[in-house]
C-alpha cells in the first residue's frame, strides 16, 4: 500500500503529480521494483528506459540514481519536460527559462 494517489492502467503505473516520467503527454507507463530499479516505455517519445542497481536504494520510486539518468535522458538529450517534480518550480525561482 503506497498511501498515495497514484494512477493505473492495464497493471501499470503511469505518470502522477508526485512521480513524473516520460513525455509531457503522459502516455508513458512502467512499473517500479526493489530497492529502486525503475523501467518504462513512452511511446510517443519512441524510447523505452530501464535502470537497475547491484546495490539496494531505499527509494521505492524517485531513487537519486535513477531519476539521474532519467533526467539527463529525457531533460538533456530529448528536450522533454523536467522528471523531477521540484524541477520546473526550482528553475523558475532561479530565474532560468523551463
Amino acid at each position: 500500500m503506497l498511501r498515495l494517489p497514484t494512477q493505473y492502467s492495464l497493471g501499470y503505473v503511469k505518470p502522477f503529480p508526485a512521480f513524473r516520467f516520460g513525455s509531457a503527454s503522459g502516455t508513458a507507463f512502467g512499473t517500479m521494483g526493489l530497492g529502486g530499479s525503475f523501467g518504462f516505455a513512452d511511446p510517443d517519445a519512441g524510447i523505452g528506459f530501464a535502470y537497475a542497481s547491484n546495490r539496494l536504494g531505499f527509494h521505492l520510486w524517485d531513487d537519486p540514481r535513477e531519476v539521474a539518468l532519467r533526467e539527463a535522458l529525457f531533460a538533456g538529450v530529448l528536450g522533454e519536460m523536467p522528471q523531477r517534480p521540484d524541477s520546473a518550480r526550482g528553475r523558475a525561482r532561479a530565474g532560468t527559462p523551463r
